[in-house]
């Protein structure tokens, strides 16, 4: 067993579906159109990179994101399936799959369920027709109801929806009256984003730079009290769940344990490095098939940057971070009793943890962390 294994015995997969029908008006993420011929490609590049895996670990969570993996035939996730279980010793305590509602079928979900997926992820962000438009969002609020029955229907107990917040035009009301929807489905999970305008997207050319901080922070206290009060307790900044249902590839990546990651713009922390495979299909397929895999933003890692990163990612965690085991605690010990005089950190012991004022200004004080160090 080598040095990685010892240190994060944890290990997770993560499987990326680049392919889109059409790309949402807010998103920059890499995607592809599906066609016959693009679906065929990654296919039989992703059976290839799934087969040169090798670790004696079991994955303790799989997790495929994209894109759109409903968007994947009954076949392709049989023959997908069929080569990851001979990858796996066992089977993992979380298996996630990312489903958008307009991708949904029965027969689908009964392949998911049989091939032992025990978590589906829906991304909704509104159930307002309004706010869907302006986004870019192709399902309607009546195929979301429709698709989370299926999802029920087919036996799935563990299911976790997106909302984003913060949209032009949105008012508080419509707010709650998504937070509302939301609940009235009783998912066991809720991941809330505020709308951030990325370059090079059709939101960030028609409306610029869009975000109002003042009203991003008011919309983000509407939603933490409204969650909170409701029986969905926040245990990361943009994530709520109801007790037991914790997203545990989420928090294993947060913690700093390893993964790894297959697919096009697939990104993975394995075996004392941290890697983005290509985001080119047909340059990333060539790689896979000629043995020489294309790879961006290769970290070697070493013991200072996963330190770093442990505190950066353990601040976003309600449950904070134990500084003891962390080598930047006296580094940093002054910043954070200037923190907990401001209320804006709590610390117990070697237990340091943002308070709810401190989360509303979490990306400024990691910068500062990021500063001192």
């Amino acid at each position: 067993m080598n040095r990685q294994e010892k240190v994060y015995p944890s290990l997770g997969l993560y499987v990326h579906v680049p392919f889109c029908v059409a790309k949402c008006d807010y998103c920059a993420f890499y995607k592809e159109t599906p066609s016959h011929q693009n679906l065929e490609r990654y296919l039989c590049a992703l059976l290839l990179e799934m087969k040169t895996i090798h670790d004696k670990r079991t994955f303790d969570t799989i997790y495929f994101g994209g894109g759109t993996p409903g968007i994947l035939s009954p076949k392709a996730i049989d023959q997908i399936i069929e080569v990851l279980h001979t990858k796996m010793h066992k089977f993992p305590v979380e298996w996630t799959v990312e489903i958008a509602p307009h991708t949904i079928s029965v027969e689908k979900l009964q392949h998911w369920k049989a091939a032992g997926v025990n978590r589906i992820s829906m991304g909704i962000q509104s159930f307002s027709e309004a706010t869907l438009r302006t986004l870019g969002r192709k399902q309607t609020p009546h195929q979301i109801f429709h698709a989370y029955e299926l999802i029920r229907s087919a036996g799935f107990s563990n299911v976790a929806i997106d909302l984003i917040f913060s949209v032009p035009g949105q008012t508080s009301e419509q707010l709650l009256s998504d937070l509302s929807a939301a609940i009235t489905l009783n998912p066991e999970h809720i991941s809330t984003y505020c709308l951030s305008y990325e370059n090079d997207t059709v939101l960030k050319n028609k409306f610029g730079e869009g975000s109002d901080e003042s009203r991003d922070c008011d919309f983000y206290e509407i939603v933490c009290t409204f969650l909170e009060t409701n029986g969905y307790k926040q245990y990361e900044i943009s994530n709520f769940c109801k007790a037991g249902y914790v997203s545990l590839h989420n928090r294993n990546t947060w913690l700093m344990h390893e993964w790894i990651g297959i697919g096009p713009s697939a990104s993975s922390q394995y075996r004392g490095l941290r890697y983005t495979n290509i985001a080119a299909l047909e340059y990333w397929a060539n790689g896979i098939e000629s043995n020489s895999p294309k790879r961006t933003d290769i970290i070697e890692l070493d013991p200072k940057i996963l330190a770093i990163d442990e505190i950066i990612f353990g601040l976003r965690m309600n449950e904070g971070i134990d500084m003891a085991k962390n080598p930047y605690d006296s580094q940093l010990s002054s910043f954070f009793r200037d923190l907990c005089d401001k209320t804006l950190l709590m610390r117990e012991g070697s237990k340091v943890r943002l308070t709810h004022q401190g989360r509303l200004l979490c990306d400024a004080i990691s910068k500062e962390v990021l500063n001192i160090l």
